[in-house]
């Protein structure tokens, strides 16, 4: 395999993010992986290019820096070139490349995969928070276009809003961590060079900026003096960083416990930094943010417990291995009292061959070396229960939807008729009917007795202007107003992103629902089309709050208080004591601006009666077996070409990654 990776920095210059990358390229090389690094020349003394230690290593010049960024002119040309060499792309992120990397891969019809290493999070000040909001754009689009995002933990991916839409594609994977043992009469030697013989050591290390927490930590000092006098603290890392200032904001704080703060620098050598961790008592990580900081496992390798703040993806490895104590985050009153308890009772010694395999760098090759092989995940479960529409009742269901101009409708409408499987006598209760549009192609298809319920009662009222053949209740969903086991089926299309708790309606259900009977769910996809919904897709690209109120162009979001993807509706459906029997992601390609066509222009025109009655019965659902289709109609005019659009849809899901509707089927246990 040929892989090329691409980061802004690589060695000698070392961060986290570095370090893992290095980590991670050199383990392939060792398996004998061609592997090539594009990373800028961010020293000029630096060759532009070299072997490390089985790695080629090619370093682009530098015309500037912007923050974090150091600009490449020649990214693209380089880009271009290397990736028709190799047969994989492998992307660190977070990096402003990103976005350009991957899309030169797809081009270029190879593999993607990216490494994310934590969301941006700049320092205060508004310069930093137009880069921070570019990257996350930057960011947001690569992470959707990638075959497969690879980030450190389950818990940092789980709660990082930019990995929110990709999430059924990420992969946690611990990063591949090595440090040597340390030596203990270095260990002492090193305790006594700093004057810090008969001290409790509390130790802390990184680039010493914002999002670490470092001033947390100062903060608590002099709590920490005033009850356990003998504690000292060491530093160890970069106080030099060129895009931000915090280190000089500190200062006062640095000074004023100059005499129990010691500082040792950045130390690149391996054996000094096992033997620095091993000197400490205990290690603090008080970062604000952290996906995961090779600090930690450094440090329990060498045998150091550990306190960290209780944040998503640092808290991952006190999870994993019990050795040491989470703390509130920017709590420096909660950490000043771990760090004096951990000082009168001393915590456990980690022990190096359990942390090994539980962080075990040959494992985590093998991870990367499958992911990078394979990086396209398993589609979902797509399997159609019973038998499908016959002729006869696929042809009665398309005269009914005739007038659709929503094309993700009239594609999921067919297979939530055959996934019901319906039978004559059947007893189907149609949850959040609205109008009931559904109730009414149900009634039409089988002699089965259909109750429509819904909260919304002028919903109701129109469903009885309709004449629709059903039972209707005003009722919410999780108060259902029928004794258990009352019913056969259960639809529940386009509802359960609606409720305030989806555990509860789910277990309502469940309750109405005879044993053995099936729910037919249908909900919005959480990756959806850019074209579909352009305004929230964009907003979240940027890390940005969609709109999902009522108003004119909340798009996918609209009054919705989530949104799914196929891992999200399956783990909702089995907590709640169903099974899962088929899941299915529909409509990938739409219109622009498909959704506000639809719902926000023409179907108010509809309800409010807007339009001359010859366009409302071409584009009424109700008034579809009236409608021939003729062309010399405008709205049907119009609704042919949705529908040339929609037929880029035929060849079904395999390979799309966007998706307007999920549609799930389930059995009561």
């Amino acid at each position: 395999m040929r892989v090329l990776t691409t980061l802004n920095y690589y060695v000698p210059h070392w961060t986290g993010l570095t370090m893992y990358a290095a980590n991670i390229a050199e383990g392939l090389a060792e398996r004998g992986h061609a592997v090539t690094v594009i990373a800028s020349r961010h020293d000029r003394s630096l060759p532009r290019r070299e072997q490390i230690r089985g790695v080629s290593v090619v370093r682009l010049r530098v015309v500037g820096r912007l923050s974090r960024t150091m600009l490449m002119p020649g990214y693209v040309v380089a880009m271009w070139r290397e990736v028709g060499r190799h047969d994989v792309v492998h992307v660190h992120s977070p990096s402003p490349e990103a976005a350009m990397a991957v899309a030169i891969g797809r081009l270029r019809k190879r593999r993607t995969v990216i490494t994310h290493q934590g969301d941006v999070v700049m320092p205060t000040g508004a310069l930093n928070h137009v880069v921070q909001g570019a990257m996350n754009g930057v960011l947001g689009i690569a992470t959707r276009l990638a075959d497969v995002v690879i980030t450190h933990n389950d818990d940092y991916a789980q709660h990082s809003r930019l990995l929110a839409p990709v999430r059924d594609t990420t992969v946690g994977v611990f990063p591949p961590t090595r440090i040597p043992a340390p030596h203990p009469d270095e260990v002492a030697r090193l305790r006594t060079e700093l004057g810090l013989d008969g001290t409790f050591v509390v130790g802390f290390a990184g680039r010493f900026v914002e999002e670490k927490g470092f001033d947390v930590l100062l903060a608590a000092v002099p709590s920490i003096r005033e009850r356990a006098p003998h504690l000292r603290f060491v530093f160890a890392g970069d106080t030099d960083v060129a895009y931000e200032d915090f280190h000089a904001r500190c200062a006062a704080d640095l000074e004023l416990h100059r005499d129990v703060v010691t500082s040792i620098g950045l130390i690149r050598d391996r054996q000094r930094l096992a033997d620095f961790y091993a000197m400490c008592d205990v290690f603090v990580l008080p970062s604000r943010t952290d996906c995961f900081a090779a600090v930690q496992v450094e440090a329990l390798l060498c045998g150091t417990p550990l306190i960290t703040a209780d944040i998503p993806g640092a808290r991952s490895v006190v999870a994993a291995t019990g050795d040491g104590v989470l703390v509130s985050t920017e709590n420096p009153q909660a950490l000043a009292d771990v760090i004096v308890r951990s000082a009168t009772h001393p915590l456990p010694i980690p022990s190096r061959e359990r942390i090994a395999a539980i962080f075990d760098a040959e494992a985590s090759i093998s991870r990367y070396e499958s992911l990078l092989e394979r990086p396209l995940l398993e589609p979902p479960m797509i399997e159609v229960p019973g038998p499908d529409l016959t002729a006869a009742d696929r042809s009665a269901v398309e005269r009914m939807i005739v007038n659709e101009s929503d094309m993700a409708y009239r594609r999921r409408v067919p297979t939530m008729m055959a996934w019901m499987d319906l039978h004559d006598g059947d007893v189907v209760l149609d949850c959040g009917c609205g109008m009931g549009y559904l109730s009414k192609i149900m009634a039409s298809l089988r002699d089965i007795t259909v109750v429509g319920v819904d909260g919304d009662i002028e919903r109701l009222q129109w469903a009885a202007r309709e004449q629709v053949d059903s039972v209707r209740a005003n009722s919410a969903i999780e108060h259902l107003p029928f004794p258990d086991a009352t019913f056969d089926t259960v639809l529940l299309s386009e509802v359960l992103e609606h409720v305030d708790d989806e555990a509860t309606a789910l277990a309502e259900i469940r309750r109405v629902l005879k044993p053995g009977g099936r729910v037919c769910i249908s909900v919005p996809h959480a990756n959806y089309p850019f074209a579909w919904d352009p305004i929230n897709k964009l907003l979240e690209s940027f890390g940005l709050r969609p709109m999902q109120g009522p108003g004119p162009i909340t798009g996918q979001w609209s009054n919705h208080h989530r949104l799914y993807l196929p891992a999200d509706l399956r783990r909702a459906i089995e907590r709640n004591g169903f099974t899962v029997e088929a899941i299915a992601e529909q409509t990938s390609h739409a219109l622009l601006f498909s959704h506000v066509l639809v719902y926000t222009i023409g179907k108010n025109l509809i309800e409010r009666g807007l339009l001359p009655e010859r366009l409302r019965r071409a584009s009424d659902r109700f008034a579809s077996e009236g409608n021939d289709d003729s062309p010399r109609n405008p709205i049907n005019l119009a609704r042919r070409l949705l529908r040339r659009v929609d037929r880029r849809n035929d060849a079904g899901p395999f390979g799309e990654r966007h998706f307007v509707s999920l549609l799930a089927l389930a059995r009561r246990d």
